[in-house]
């Protein structure tokens, strides 16, 4: 029987890409760690043109498909994190450049502040990257970070911990990548506290995660100028 929302401690969101191979591996495990954890959890994987054997393979381990009538990654995690129905929420990649171990890591941290990083560029993270993607990613991040106003070393890390009652009241423009770095700046806004841990990075393949840190980068850079001025709106 599906737990009603009061039960409901963790909502672990997923946005993919007809991921079905990595999720056959990825879903169990994190049944695994939410078990080990002794906590009643969901897991949304948000597809928005998901093909039969992801449908399969969700079902399978006991996920939920969500399958929203939009297009881009920001408007997937956004429509997932809505959906959820967790005191907390997780959202992370299914490509396992986010290691479901480091839910724990996450999980033990969540009293802590409203939103939980997991953090490339905090003392103690690290990431195992090319050098060009690396320093381009270094670039962006401090860019945005100084340009914003908003204390966090790693704005476009994905692997986050929220809390509900922090997120429900939220509404994002962006629809792409640069989604995590509006809910940081609206998140700020409303008084949140943001923490950083530190992270290891491990990215799938070095030609797609290249692909990526560009895309990130120009997402950032057609928004930067609005996010501007809504992270100064209220000063």
């Amino acid at each position: 029987m599906q737990p009603t929302q009061s039960t409901i401690d963790l909502s672990i969101v997923i946005p993919a890409l007809n991921e079905a191979e990595n999720l056959a591996t990825l879903l169990p495990e994190i049944n695994k760690i939410v078990e080990g954890l002794g906590i009643q959890a969901e897991i949304i994987v948000v597809d928005e043109c998901a093909d039969d054997l992801t449908c399969q393979v969700v079902e399978k381990y006991n996920a939920e498909l969500l399958c929203p009538n939009t297009k881009g990654y920001g408007m997937a995690l956004f429509n997932g994190l809505k959906h959820a129905r967790g005191l907390f929420m997780i959202s992370m990649d299914a490509d396992f450049s986010h290691p479901p171990i480091f839910i724990r890591d996450l999980w033990a941290e969540r009293n802590s502040a409203d939103i939980i990083i997991a953090s490339r560029y905090v003392r103690g993270g690290k990431a195992v990257m090319p050098f060009s993607r690396y320093f381009l990613s270094r670039i962006l991040n401090l860019f945005f970070g100084f340009g914003l106003s908003i204390p966090v070393r790693d704005l476009s890390s994905g692997y986050r911990l929220y809390r509900a009652s922090a997120f429900l009241s939220q509404q994002v423009d962006c629809m792409d990548f640069d989604i995590l770095q509006e809910l940081l700046v609206r998140a700020v806004i409303d008084g949140k506290v943001i923490h950083e841990i530190p992270f290891t990075y491990h990215p799938r393949k070095h030609g797609s995660s290249h692909a990526r840190v560009i895309k990130f980068g120009m997402a950032y850079l057609r928004t930067f100028g609005r996010l501007w001025q809504l992270r100064h709106s209220a000063t």
